[in-house]
């Protein structure tokens, strides 16, 4: 009989151990439902552990194990026949009552008893009955299971991860390492402090993930294209792509026209485009530490890898760049430059200029006698400007008509002085001051690609030192122009009785300019006047004449009724 009583108390432990087990999955499968343990329960592990003291308080020299299958669990070393009747009955009753031990975990066996120590180590604690408490739970990702943390706040809020596609944005990245070493407006901020901002990341998904595609109908097999790596940003990835594609060669002749300084087709404009285009520190410092096949990166990465591999390519671009600019420059400056000589020398040779101008400095002094402004020794240059500004009785006719009158009259050499101021007039435009900054500028640039050349490689000065320095020479020679220019000026500012620090030579060119344009117009009006004036005098002989012969019909006719 104690047989079969101890086999059923073993059937009813693994029946309560399965139950419990089944109970316990099934309330954690789901993570919004809540852990809760039935009041019944409760009781039942409450009478369980009951019984067990009052076992161990009878029986001190029991033998106590701890099962992994069964828990704590209790062999007594004397007989079922040993036992009280009261005994028996508070153990079967403990093992009708075998639910709630299921409920502790799982735990290895613990290490045999000391010789010669009776009492066993108090019992694990189970959860929830004076107990600690258990850890915080883990974040976690699923919205849903947001109940689950119970209030906790000492962890930090998790990443919001979009739930769609996103499009990239293209930025420079800081390492995390540099932005906490640094002062800078990353590591001032706390991640956790309330000012920061948080971002709306639903509209964020509305507005900025990538649109499903439609499927597409399948019309034969196509090949996969490969993504290709690029560490270049769109926009300049396009343009040097573009760049790329007018030469039409491979990537490797384009390093070699480099390498060679071959300018076959290589000009200015688009020696400027790839300086524009070079590679940046950031750019090279992420090529170098690819570690990627050169086939699976962007043609314009696989330009750059080609590019470094040149020495010096930075420095060989600039030589080639700087001498065609020199050339180009050098080519636009010099026409005008000469053109400001040749106007300065014109205005200081004519001979009709100072003659015209003594005419009318007779003239202002005899319309301005005995005022402030009479008896005046010269003029002001821009005081031929003012020449159509004084009207006289007669209708359209202004003193440059009136003097232009008289030149034609007596001093009809005067009528060439347009052409004196051809060049003057061809001059006008051209600003002095910018051309010489123009060609100051370059030079400079020219004796910065002097030096670094000199401190370069031998094989980099044996192949751009001669054009650089016939640059240079070109350059000078400019620059000697433009010190002639300046003695000119300064002998033109005395000429015109100017200051020689005030003296712009546009305003003086502008000036003959205008007074060329309103003395041709001037004798253009004369002449016109002068044909109106013909016409209208041969007209009025003409009326003349008709009245002469009407007349001499009208006595002609009344004479001969006289006679008859």
């Amino acid at each position: 009989m104690a047989e079969q009583q101890g086999e059923k108390s073993n059937q009813n432990r693994k029946m309560g151990l399965g139950q419990a087990t089944e109970n316990l999955l099934s309330s954690m499968q789901c993570p919004n439902r809540r852990k809760a343990v039935s009041r019944r329960s409760v009781q039942k592990v409450n009478k369980c552990i009951q019984v067990d003291m009052d076992l161990e308080e009878e029986n001190p020299s029991a033998d106590l194990s701890l099962s992994p299958t069964t828990g704590l669990s209790r062999k007594l070393q004397q007989s079922p026949g040993n036992m009280s009747p009261s005994q028996q009955g508070v153990s079967s009753s403990a093992q009708g009552q075998s639910a709630m031990p299921a409920l502790l975990p799982l735990m290895p066996a613990p290490p045999p008893l000391p010789p010669g120590c009776k009492m066993p180590p108090p019992p694990f604690p189970m959860p929830g009955i004076n107990a600690p408490s258990l850890p915080p739970p883990q974040p976690s990702s699923n919205p849903k299971c947001s109940h689950l943390l119970g209030g906790y706040g000492g962890q930090p809020r998790p990443t919001k991860t979009p739930t769609l596609r996103m499009k990239v944005f293209h930025w420079q990245k800081l390492p995390s390492d540099v932005v906490r070493q640094s002062r800078s407006m990353w590591a001032a901020m706390p991640s956790s402090s309330k000012e920061l901002v948080e971002p709306d990341y639903t509209s964020l998904e509305l507005l900025f993930s990538v649109p499903p595609t439609a499927p597409k109908e399948k019309t034969g097999p196509k090949m996969k294209k490969t993504k290709e790596i690029t560490f270049i940003g769109p926009r300049k990835s396009l343009l040097l792509s573009i760049f790329l594609k007018q030469f039409k060669c491979s990537n490797e002749e384009i390093a070699d026209m480099i390498q060679k300084g071959d300018k076959s087709k290589l000009d200015a404009e688009i020696l400027k485009q790839l300086f524009k285009l070079l590679p940046e520190d950031h750019e090279i410092k992420d090529l170098k530490s690819c570690k990627e096949e050169k086939s699976k990166l962007a043609n314009a990465d696989r330009f750059y890898l080609r590019l470094l591999e040149v020495p010096s390519y930075q420095l060989r671009i600039e030589c080639m760049l700087i001498c065609e600019e020199t050339k180009f420059l050098l080519d636009c400056l010099w026409p005008k430059a000469e053109a400001i000589r040749t106007a300065c020398e014109t205005l200081l040779t004519s001979h009709r200029l100072p003659v015209f101008c003594q005419l009318i400095l007779k003239v202002g002094n005899f319309l301005n006698y005995g005022r402030h402004t009479g008896d005046a020794g010269g003029f002001k240059i821009s005081t031929l400007l003012r020449l159509t500004e004084t009207k006289a009785n007669q209708r359209h006719i202004t003193l440059l008509h009136h003097i232009l009158e008289e030149v034609e009259k007596n001093h009809t050499d005067l009528l060439q002085l347009p052409r004196d101021l051809d060049f003057v007039s061809k001059a006008a435009g051209i600003h002095f001051d910018v051309i010489q900054a123009e060609a100051g500028a370059n030079l400079k640039k020219l004796l910065e690609i002097e030096k670094r050349l000199f401190l370069s490689t031998e094989d980099l000065k044996i192949q751009h030192a001669k054009s650089v320095q016939g640059s240079l020479d070109a350059s000078k020679d400019l620059q000697k122009e433009f010190a002639t220019i300046e003695k000119k000026k300064e002998e033109l500012a005395d000429y015109l009785c100017e200051d020689r620090k005030n003296l712009s030579l546009e305003d003086v060119f502008s000036t003959m300019k205008t007074f060329r344009e309103l003395f041709l117009k001037a004798l253009q009006e004369n002449q016109e006047r002068k044909e109106q004036a013909a016409k209208s005098e041969k007209r009025k002989k003409h009326l003349k004449v008709e009245d002469a012969k009407r007349l001499k019909g009208e006595y002609g006719k009344s004479s001969t009724f006289n006679k008859k």
